[in-house]
């Protein structure tokens, strides 16, 4: 399929426009010169009928027996003129001589057959097939009436060829202006062809924002929409750089423990010694799959839109994911408490908020600290839904509250293993819905509590 061209879509629009323009200014042209012309010939026929009654009965017939002017009965082949030069005009303009009781006295050779009105003026007449502008005067004194006409197709024929005359004069100006344009069509193009020899020039890993002078104002939000979109390209390639380091690194211990265990196992002589190396690895294999689980939820949420559904209830979602985790709460020892009010409705993924609230009761009752308390929260706010979970448990250090959301972060002196990404995983997805996170102090002072405020 053959691509579009602006150049030639411009040119073709241009050129269209211009024609159109062109034509319009010739008919109004037209209009005007038809109306001159008519005005002008009008003119001429009220004079040559002014001129012809100032002549008497004799010159009359004198003119007639030269052959200038003839009786009804005769149509030589000379026409009326009543100028000597070749004014083509003049030499189609033809009269007749009527008495005053309406008889035909003399009439131009070719003046068509026309009976008598005994009306002044102008007429429009179809006579002898034709149609026919006339003028008739008559002379008070005398009572004689003269009456010139004009055909019609006179004037049409000169308004023809004034207008061909001009038409003449515009067509040839038409490949001229098309060169014009066309130059000037790619000059202005110039700086889109400059800014795609840049990117053509560019090696895969160049992501540097684009460095174009003189960009036109119609082309400079293209420019910025293309620098941002390198600067998104390469955030998310520093992001995925990190991410794969990070995961490589965090990987890399629990798959050397695993071996070293599966090592022992394998070297252990007792049924005892076995057993346990074995317990070893397949803990170790749940701990890191659990890493890889989020590392690739992680991953996924990096690069997903947030996903917008109908309405769902926050509070029932919080209310699944608290049975979920009661039973890890009830082997510790934990008050596991929920405190809604009514439905808190909110246009979002129910599997985005069920990851989130699992990670938020998840962190706490793993940090928490044994026989507990850990408090779920849901509340609608006028703008908000907010969703917090406190605990009572060793807390975090103020200092180092900031950072709990950084991946694979580990508050130090825990004792408590774990991946280091749910908080992150929590952060994500409250940035991918336009929300906060605020980390404070958790229930009684004590503890550590997050809540997460989300935009209805």
């Amino acid at each position: 399929m053959r691509r579009l061209s602006i150049r030639r879509r411009l040119l073709a629009l241009l050129l269209g426009s211009l024609s159109l323009v062109w034509i319009a200014m010739l008919a109004f042209a037209y209009a005007e010169m038809r109306e001159e012309v008519g005005e002008l010939a009008d003119a001429h026929m009220e004079q040559s009928a002014r001129t012809l009654l100032l002549l008497d009965l004799q010159r009359l017939q004198l003119l007639s027996d030269a052959g200038r002017v003839h009786h009804s009965s005769h149509r030589p082949d000379h026409h009326f003129n009543d100028h000597d030069g070749d004014d083509d005009h003049a030499q189609h303009v033809d009269f007749q001589l009527w008495s005053h009781d309406g008889a035909l006295l003399m009439r131009g050779p070719g003046s068509p057959a026309a009976a008598f009105d005994a009306r002044d003026g102008y007429r429009t007449l179809e006579l002898d097939g034709g149609s026919w502008r006339s003028f008739a005067l008559h002379d008070p004194k005398t009572g004689y009436q003269v009456r010139v006409f004009e055909p019609m197709g006179i004037r049409t024929g000169l308004l023809h060829k004034l207008a061909w005359r001009m038409a003449q004069l515009l067509l040839p100006a038409l490949p001229i202006l098309a060169l014009l344009i066309w130059i000037g069509i790619g000059r202005g193009l110039q700086p889109l062809t400059a800014m795609s020899r840049a990117i053509g020039a560019r090696s895969a890993g160049n992501l540097q924002p684009l460095a174009l002078e003189r960009i036109p104002a119609e082309v400079q939000p293209l420019a910025d929409s293309l620098n941002n979109l390198l600067a998104r390209l390469s955030q998310s390639i520093d992001r995925e750089r990190s991410f794969t380091a990070d995961a490589a690194h965090e990987l890399r211990t629990p798959l050397a423990a695993i071996k070293v265990q599966a090592e022992v196992a394998l070297a252990a002589q007792e049924e005892r010694q076995r057993t346990e190396a074995i317990q070893q690895v397949i803990a170790g294999v749940h701990r890191t799959t659990h890493l890889v689980q989020q590392l690739l939820l992680l991953a996924r949420l990096d690069h997903a839109d947030a996903a917008m559904t109908g309405p769902v209830d926050v509070a029932a979602i919080a209310t699944e994911s608290a049975a979920q985790l009661a039973g890890e709460a009830e082997r510790r020892g934990i008050e596991l408490e929920m405190a809604t009010h009514g439905a808190c409705l909110l246009a979002a993924d129910p599997t985005a908020l069920s990851v989130l609230i699992g990670n938020l009761l998840d962190n706490a009752i793993k940090y928490g600290r044994d026989g507990g308390h850990v408090l779920l929260r849901v509340e609608r706010q006028p703008a908000n839904v907010v969703v917090s979970v406190q605990d009572d448990g060793p807390g975090v250090a103020p200092a180092e509250r900031a950072r709990v959301t950084d991946r694979f972060y580990r508050v130090s002196g825990s004792g408590v293993e774990g991946s280091g990404l749910g908080l992150s995983i929590v952060a994500r997805i409250v940035q991918r819905y336009r929300g906060t996170i605020d980390i404070g102090d958790g229930l009684h002072g004590r503890g550590l509590g997050v809540s997460v405020s989300l935009p209805a």
